[in-house]
């Protein structure tokens, strides 16, 4: 998930809390559902103003004609209230062979101020949809496990033969028990390889274990991965 930042008003004083709130931090839309959905949350005593749209990847670019739509695409949000985001799939348009990866953009429209001299703060959260078609037969932990890994260089090749996105938490390096290394890592794409430079004095590793996130946007580890 991530939280992107708009300045309002620029008068004396901040006011940056965040109204609304999102429940999940990835939505899995499995292709035999009519829609996935996003709950939201307004945490506040006041209504609300949501706008909701999906991107590609590019936080400063809203695509047009995309065969998914989020619905709907701006609501009036009542003080201490939930509700309910959907987003449809035209049925056409995206691959049946391999996931296909959007952006859910949640924008908060704060009401006015009641005081005077104050910088209102808008925070658009970005939560990632996955498109799963119906002809995928297999698991997110099949997919992770496997993985290919290998050295090259000072950089660490992981290969994603599989059709699913495959999103790392943090990588951990292993020269047998007296040296680690803590490496971040992003998301491997389906048919893809993602190249990792390695810390310093790291091309000596010859084992990792990692944490990939799940579909219930929880961290799975997988250990003791020999390296080549």
């Amino acid at each position: 998930m991530k939280k992107i930042v708009a300045a309002l008003l620029l008068l004396a004083s901040l006011d940056a809390s965040a109204g609304i709130q999102v429940d999940q931090t990835r939505v899995i839309y499995n292709g035999n559902e009519k829609s996935a959905a996003l709950s939201i949350h307004n945490d506040t005593d006041e209504t609300w103003m949501v706008q909701t749209w999906l991107d590609t990847g590019d936080s400063s670019a809203t695509p047009k004609n995309l065969p998914m739509q989020a619905i709907p695409p701006i609501l009036k949000l009542a003080g201490n209230k939930d509700a309910i985001l959907r987003f449809i799939y035209s049925g056409a348009g995206l691959p049946t062979d391999r996931e296909t990866v959007y952006w859910i953009n949640v924008q908060e429209i704060p009401p006015a101020s009641k005081q005077e001299n104050v910088l209102q703060i808008a925070i658009r959260t970005r939560v990632k949809l996955f498109y799963r078609p119906t002809t995928l037969k297999t698991t997110l932990q099949k997919e992770v496990e496997a993985l290919s890994w290998r050295k090259q260089g000072n950089q660490l090749v992981v290969t994603n033969n599989g059709p699913l996105h495959i999103t790392f938490g943090t990588l951990t390096l292993k020269n047998g028990a007296s040296k680690t290394w803590k490496v971040n890592a992003d998301m491997v794409n389906p048919m893809d390889s993602m190249r990792i430079n390695l810390p310093a004095g790291a091309s000596i590793a010859d084992q990792l274990s990692f944490t990939f996130i799940n579909d219930f946007g929880g961290h799975t580890e997988i250990k003791d991965i020999r390296l080549q």
